[in-house]
């Protein structure tokens, strides 16, 4: 669950409470555990989160997390490939705080249902593992327009899944030892958000 982008007003230009649509693209960076931080590399991760913000900063929101992972195939000199994709409903919980009237940041925590389908040439079906899903993410906006903002952000991703060798439909990674292949994983990302704001009558 995955950082999260949040109103693109600020206090002066969107009073009270407000409704956002936000948007996080970011590249991720596996960690964990050791077979997953080696053996998978991060390609993507999208959000698309709806948020409701209170005049005291605080919001609450909803979204969908996609993230998709490639087999470093080096490692198998090529004869094994594969992918992972995750699918992350999640609830979020966030704080804004206004730098001045053009900026300001924004700390969350989100947290949901994970689904990993991991597949590969050495698979005949889909691995599939579901898993609960943490992420905090601390993102700084810079107001662009009216209803428009632009940001970076970065979280980091905490789901309570191990990558082994039975992703891939194999007893064993070749020159990696099991134990490397216990703990959970954990994926660290950076990129940019926008959120715009959805004005009422």
């Amino acid at each position: 669950m995955s950082f999260s982008s949040i109103s693109s007003f600020s206090q002066e230009k969107a009073p009270g409470e407000h409704s956002v649509i936000m948007a996080n693209f970011k590249l991720p960076k596996t960690l964990g555990n050791k077979s997953f931080k080696g053996l998978m590399s991060g390609l993507a991760n999208i959000d698309l989160i709806y948020q409701y913000n209170l005049a005291n900063g605080i919001g609450f929101g909803t979204g969908f997390s996609y993230s998709y992972y490639e087999l470093n195939g080096s490692v198998f000199q090529g004869s094994v490939v594969g992918q992972m994709e995750g699918y992350n409903p999640f609830l979020k919980i966030a704080k804004r705080k206004e730098m001045n009237e053009n900026s300001y940041i924004e700390l969350s925590v989100s947290g949901g249902y994970n689904v990993l389908n991991t597949s590969g040439n050495q698979c005949s079906d889909v691995f599939k593992q579901e898993a609960f899903n943490l992420t905090p993410q601390l993102g700084f906006y810079l107001v662009s327009s009216e209803f428009l903002s632009f940001g970076i952000v970065v979280s980091y991703n905490y789901f309570d899944a191990e990558f082994s060798p039975a992703n891939i439909c194999m007893t064993s990674f070749p020159g990696i030892a099991p134990a490397n292949s216990v703990g959970n994983s954990h994926v660290f990302s950076v990129g940019f958000g926008f959120s715009t704001y959805l004005p009422t009558n």
